[in-house]
C-alpha cells in the first residue's frame, strides 16, 4: 500500500513539472527542489506580499496547490513560489506538506507502516537519525527508540505516544513531527535558532508507539495478535468485563475501545509511584488493570530503560482525548520548574491546564517523583472518544502540535 502511495506520489511530481510546461533549464532546477502541496486550509491558504502575514492576501490557494518552499521556516513563515504561476509570496509552513513524505498516511497508521517509514526515513537522512531496538513486545513486535541530532548532546529530550492502544493518531503525529524536523533541519529557524543549533544543544528522543500489540488489537481485533495464548489472553478479559458489568459494547466494538497491551495490562497504571491506587480493574482487561507489580510489562521495561539512560530534561508525552495538559502531581517534586515550562507550551497549544492529582501509577507520576529534575506536559489531543476518525480530528491536532519539538528544544537552549 505504501508502495503504490508513493508511486503515485512521483508520478504526480513528474506530471506537474514536466508535462504541465515546457520544459526548461529553471523547470529543471525547480524540479531538483522539494515539492510541497497545500493541505488543512479548508478555503484556502492565504499569501501575502508581507512576511507579517498581514493586510490583503495576494493569492489564496486551494488544497492541493503546488509550491516550492525559497527560504525558511522562519518559525510558522515560509516564503514560497506557486508551480505554474511564478507568484512568490509568504505563507504559513504548518499548511504546507512535501509531496514525497515518507510519514504520509490519511486513514488509519499501523505498526507495519511505522516500522517501513524509521527504515526509509533512516536512509534518507543517515546522518541525523538514530535507530534503537531494545526491547520486544508481548507479541514480539520490536520496540522502537529513535534519536535525530547530536547524542551527545548537553540535554535531551523525550517524546513518546501511542502508550494507549485506542490513542493511535498520536504515533501518526509524533512521526510527521519528526520528519518535518529532519527535512527543515538545515533551513529551518525557530525564535531566531536554526533547527541545528537546537539539535546540536539537545538530542531528541521519540518513542513512537509504546504499545504497538495494543494499537493493532484496537486496530485489527484478534486478527493483530500473532499469539493463539494471548488471543486467548483478550478474550478472558471480554468474558471478565462484561460478567463485571465493565462493558455493553459488542465484541468488535469492545477491541475497537482497548486501552491496554494485549496481556490486558494498562501500560500507564503499570509505573511504581503510587501503583494499586485507584484500581479499576482486579484482573487483566481492556482498561485500567494495573498489573500484577511494577514494570511487569515488557513495554513498560522498555520505556523505563529509555528514560533512565537518556535521563531526558524535557518530556513530551501524547494521549487522547479532551484537549486537555496535565502537568503536576500532588507528590511532584519538580513543581516550580513545570509551572514555567507549562505555561510556555500552553501559550503554543492552548489546551486546559489540568489540575494535580494524586500518583497512580502512571509515567507522569514516576518521572515527577525521580532523582532528575525534569520538566513534562502531557497533550490529550482531540475532543471526541478514541479511536477518533483522523480526516476530521487530525488536521486541527496538526495545526496545533507541529512545532513542539521545536519549542521545547527552544525552550532548553535559553533555560
Amino acid at each position: 500500500m505504501k508502495f503504490l502511495k508513493r508511486a503515485l506520489i512521483m508520478f504526480t511530481v513528474f506530471f506537474v513539472l514536466f508535462l504541465s510546461e515546457p520544459f526548461t533549464a529553471g523547470a529543471a532546477e525547480e524540479a531538483q527542489s522539494p515539492v510541497y502541496y497545500v493541505r488543512f486550509s479548508g478555503q484556502g491558504l492565504n499569501v501575502y506580499a508581507d512576511p507579517s502575514l498581514s493586510g490583503e492576501p495576494i493569492a489564496v490557494l486551494p488544497n492541493d496547490t503546488y509550491v516550492q518552499v525559497i527560504f525558511g521556516p522562519l518559525d510558522y513563515l515560509v516564503k514560497i513560489r506557486v508551480y505554474e504561476t511564478g507568484l512568490e509570496g509568504y505563507a504559513d509552513m504548518r499548511y504546507l506538506k512535501r509531496l514525497d513524505a515518507i510519514v504520509n498516511d490519511w486513514d488509519m497508521y499501523t505498526y507495519e507502516e511505522m516500522e517501513e517509514d524509521i527504515l526509509q526515513l533512516q536512509e534518507r537522512y543517515p546522518e541525523l537519525l538514530h535507530v534503537n531496538m531494545t526491547g520486544k513486545s508481548a507479541d514480539g513486535r520490536k520496540l522502537y527508540e529513535l534519536v535525530m541530532g547530536n547524542e551527545a548532546a548537553p540535554e535531551r529530550m523525550l517524546i513518546h505516544a501511542g502508550i494507549h492502544a485506542r490513542e493511535y493518531t498520536n504515533p501518526y503525529l509524533v512521526m510527521e513531527q519528526l520528519e518535518q524536523c529532519l527535512y527543515y533541519y538545515d533551513c529551518g529557524y525557530y525564535h531566531e535558532t536554526s533547527y541545528r543549533e537546537l539539535f546540536d544543544h539537545m538530542a531528541i528522543h521519540v518513542v513512537p508507539m509504546v504499545n504497538p500489540d495494543g494499537i493493532a488489537i484496537s486496530q485489527f481485533g484478534e486478527s493483530g495478535l500473532r499469539s493463539p495464548e494471548l488471543v486467548q489472553t483478550v478474550r478472558s478479559c471480554y468474558e471478565y468485563d462484561v460478567a463485571a458489568k465493565r462493558t455493553k459494547n459488542s465484541y468488535a466494538r469492545y477491541l475497537a475501545r482497548w486501552k491496554a497491551n494485549a496481556r490486558g495490562v494498562d501500560l500507564n497504571r503499570n509505573f511504581v509511584t503510587g501503583f494499586g491506587i485507584d484500581v479499576k480493574a482486579s484482573q487483566p482487561s481492556y482498561a485500567g488493570y494495573t498489573g500484577i507489580q511494577p514494570f511487569s510489562e515488557p513495554e513498560t521495561v522498555f520505556l523505563g530503560a529509555v528514560t533512565l539512560l537518556c535521563q531526558p530534561s524535557i518530556i513530551i508525552s501524547y494521549h487522547s482525548m479532551g484537549e486537555v495538559a496535565y502537568w503536576d502531581t500532588v507528590e511532584s517534586r519538580y513543581t516550580d520548574i513545570n509551572t514555567e515550562f507549562s505555561s510556555y507550551m500552553l501559550s503554543l497549544v492552548p489546551y486546559k491546564r489540568m489540575k494535580s492529582e494524586t500518583a497512580s501509577g502512571s509515567y507522569l507520576d514516576w518521572i515527577y517523583s525521580g532523582d532528575t529534575p525534569v520538566c513534562s506536559i502531557t497533550f490529550e489531543t482531540g475532543n471526541t472518544d478514541c479511536p477518533f476518525p483522523m480526516t476530521t480530528q487530525y488536521p486541527k491536532i496538526w495545526l496545533q502540535h507541529s512545532l513542539v519539538i521545536q519549542a521545547a528544544a527552544a525552550y532548553a537552549y535559553v533555560h
